[in-house]
């Protein structure tokens, strides 16, 4: 079955990836890592890859974009142990073992650099727009993260975490801990069109749970379950938090086959409500209420930032798309997949 996460967020610590996870050379027999300039085709030639295994009968890996969210960062193919990914900007890939498991693709090679040079000067002052857009959008989420930081910290003080790890230590009883190990995939992300969030298929037997709570209090029950299940032994993906990578927004549990993930489409519901002292809570209601406010509305800049920023992206590929020979990109595309396939 097809898989779609993202490969990296745009955080209150600014762009944070996974790509040494997902695709090291430790876990993979063939990588190709794709260099060229924002519109040289790099997401259609993933995106071809991807299909011949389809059409193989082989299940493929989407890595999108966390700024561009329709385009893709990156393909696996888990049965063949092959990989292709973006190496350039802001999640610059070189080879580790050049040839022996990293070959590069590049796509530059078939600009006309003549043509690119003609138009030297909105070229380099498009690329300092979105620069200087996204450092902007950078303050924005730090301060959206403090904002939720406040809440989360407010929230702390009045959640019962005994009453939470004995809640989670019964959840994870249901199956035996097998130790098969942990990683981490990012399902959502803050993007140039808007907040995107992605909804993997359940595969035959799943169940997800929805965690639900207010001011936080979803986030503090998830990482009580998280850590429960770590320390025990469960083999866990991870899905972390977009704005707070240390918090977690939605779990898998392997020897469970359960999803525990903070969203409204999902079999059974938790409500982490509960552990939260209802006195307490009233209390600090307003100032929860303020945090919030202010959280929603540096996020709105945040975001209107980097929407400005694929306005000049977009404005910025035209100038390379104009310059491209797409023929030559895709007779090196069909090379490659006659490298991969060629062993089935």
């Amino acid at each position: 079955m097809n898989k779609k996460y993202f490969a990296a967020a745009n955080t209150e610590a600014g762009f944070r990836s996974l790509f040494s996870e997902i695709f090291s050379p430790r876990t993979l027999s063939r990588i190709y890592i794709i260099k060229g300039g924002p519109g040289t085709g790099k997401s259609t030639f993933m995106y071809g890859i991807a299909s011949c295994a389809e059409e193989r009968g082989l299940d493929a890996e989407y890595y999108y974009c966390s700024a561009d969210t329709g385009s893709l960062d990156g393909v696996k193919i888990p049965a063949l142990g092959v990989a292709v990914f973006d190496g350039t900007s802001p999640h610059t890939g070189d080879p580790r073992y050049p040839g022996a498991c990293e070959t590069i693709v590049n796509l530059g090679q078939n600009f006309d650099a003549e043509k690119l040079r003609e138009h030297r000067e909105e070229i380099e002052a498009l690329t300092d727009e979105c620069s200087a857009c996204y450092k902007s959008s950078v303050r924005f989420l730090r301060a959206a993260g403090e904002c939720e930081r406040a809440c989360l910290d407010i929230m702390s003080a009045v959640f019962d975490f005994e009453k939470a790890k004995k809640a989670a230590h019964r959840m994870l009883s249901r199956a035996k801990a097998m130790g098969g190990g942990y990683c981490e995939r990012y399902v959502s992300a803050l993007g140039t069109r808007g907040r995107a969030h992605i909804s993997n298929t359940p595969e035959k037997g799943e169940k997800i749970v929805h965690i639900s709570g207010k001011y936080g209090a979803d986030k503090l029950f998830l990482r009580v379950l998280c850590g429960g299940a770590q320390a025990e032994g469960y083999t866990l993906m991870r899905h972390p938090d977009v704005l707070l990578p240390d918090y977690t927004e939605g779990i898998y549990i392997k020897e469970l086959k359960t999803r525990y993930i903070i969203t409204e489409e999902a079999d059974e519901k938790i409500n982490a409500m509960r552990f939260v002292c209802p006195t307490a809570l009233a209390e600090n209601r307003a100032k929860l209420r303020f945090a919030e406010k202010c959280r929603d509305a540096m996020l709105e800049g945040a975001l209107a930032e980097l929407r400005e920023m694929g306005k000049k992206h977009d404005e910025l590929e035209k100038y390379y798309v104009s310059a491209m020979d797409f023929e030559k990109s895709d007779a090196m595309r069909k090379a490659v997949e006659k490298e991969i396939f060629s062993v089935i």
